[in-house]
């Protein structure tokens, strides 16, 4: 039977913020978390690619001595089997992310099918559900609109941008991680949507362009480092949405953006994690 690997992370609290940047950073596949009766938080991570695990592991290396990490193989017909019990319908303003089983399930809500290869871009994160969100209520107040071109930056699983692409925008998704790329594209056509092109890198492949609407849902620190690059391809009159930063990181950022000219955004919440609105 196919195998799939797996990686169990136990950490105490103190940890669990570090660890789940950790694996925003470095797990484009997701991941799932669950808290345990000793206070701890158990992340565990799934994939078959034995590479990119090789990859994940080398990343988690300087947490090693703080947390226990475990690694395994199991039956991929397990994993597919608990995936149908995790993944959840997720809505997200006017939107829901479904899997392929439940898309029938929407209701009045538009809905976005994403394969369960991916926890991280389902909606079940906080920053993805949060920046869908920000983006249904942007296009509900008409700050973005039908026939306008986005930029989705770190696309991930493509959700963001099939959102977009749900209200008649097109537009460019990019990621630096050829997994996600892949997973988008499929996304995008189990989805049937059109006007959506998905690149491999960062913002190098976009240079010169410029966008009505750009999100960029990674972390901080590529968000500062990046700040240059991001605000050249807002529009004129663009909006630009950040996230995957914690709300203790938001003033970092938010100074970087200030610093090239940008007014103060507008901050929106979600628990412990926050989203920058430039509209």
């Amino acid at each position: 039977m196919e195998k799939l690997i797996r990686i169990d992370i136990i950490a105490a609290e103190d940890m669990v913020e570090i660890i789940s940047g950790a694996l925003a950073l470095y797990s484009s596949y997701g991941w799932e978390e669950e808290s345990l009766p000793t206070g701890e938080t158990r992340f565990r991570v799934h994939c078959e690619n034995a590479e990119y695990m090789d990859a994940l592991m080398h990343g988690l290396e300087p947490y090693a001595a703080q947390v226990h990490i475990e690694r395994t193989e199991i039956d991929k017909q397990d994993w597919t089997s608990a995936w149908r019990e995790f993944f959840t319908p997720v809505v997200c303003g006017h939107f829901v992310v479904l899997p392929p089983w439940r898309k029938d399930d929407a209701g009045e809500n538009k809905a976005i099918v994403i394969e369960p290869k991916s926890a991280f871009g389902t909606g079940h994160h906080a920053t993805t559900a949060l920046c869908l969100s920000v983006i249904s209520r942007l296009i509900l107040q008409g700050r973005v609109a039908k026939g306008q071109r986005f930029l989705d930056l770190g696309t991930g699983s493509g959700v963001l941008s099939l959102g977009c692409c749900l209200e008649g925008m097109h537009g460019i998704a990019t990621d630096i991680d050829l997994l996600a790329v892949e997973n988008a594209q499929e996304n995008r056509d189990l989805n049937n949507i059109e006007g959506l092109e998905i690149l491999l890198g960062s913002t190098e492949v976009v240079r010169g362009q410029h966008f009505d609407l750009v999100v960029a849902n990674i972390l901080a620190r590529p968000l500062i480092e990046l700040a240059t690059d991001l605000v050249a391809l807002k529009g004129e009159h663009g909006a630009l949405v950040l996230s995957g930063l914690l709300d203790v990181q938001a003033n970092s950022v938010v100074e970087a953006y200030t610093a090239l000219g940008l007014p103060q955004p507008e901050r929106v919440l979600d628990g412990e994690w926050c989203a920058l609105i430039w509209a």
